[in-house]
């Protein structure tokens, strides 16, 4: 079930930037999500999480998320992402890492909590770093 948990997450970042449909159909309903770019306020459901996908698409004239690594731990999956963008109106660059710790419910991500350190990431999701 782990390797099937690590595509699911891979597919939905992949779709994150590239096909609301496969998003959507890959979100659970219940999703929670704590998006470090709005102070890690909780969304919920398909309406929260397509709200931060658009969001981050218009803000961004430049954008890639490469997955440096994926780590997982039954329905726990923690993910080191390496985030690129260029802001559309102002240019501004962006070069960060992040940590997403998701879970899987249901053969779909119910939880997405947006780590800034990789240890903080693998403590929530019980992964010894």
């Amino acid at each position: 079930m782990s390797q099937e948990n690590i595509e699911i997450v891979r597919r939905w970042i992949w779709a994150f930037e590239h096909d609301t449909d496969t998003f959507v159909a890959l979100a659970h309903p219940e999703i929670e999500w704590a998006p470090f770019e709005e102070n890690h306020t909780v969304f919920h459901g398909l309406d929260g999480a397509l709200w931060i996908r658009r969001g981050w698409l218009d803000a961004w004239a430049e954008h890639r998320m490469d997955i440096e690594e994926i780590i997982d731990r039954g329905d726990d999956v923690v993910v080191s992402m390496h985030v690129i963008a260029r802001g559309k109106g102002s240019g501004v660059e962006v070069d960060v890492r992040l940590y997403p710790h998701a879970k899987i419910r249901d053969g779909k991500v119910v939880y997405i909590f947006e780590h800034e350190d990789r240890a903080g990431a693998l403590e929530a999701a019980g992964v010894d770093g």
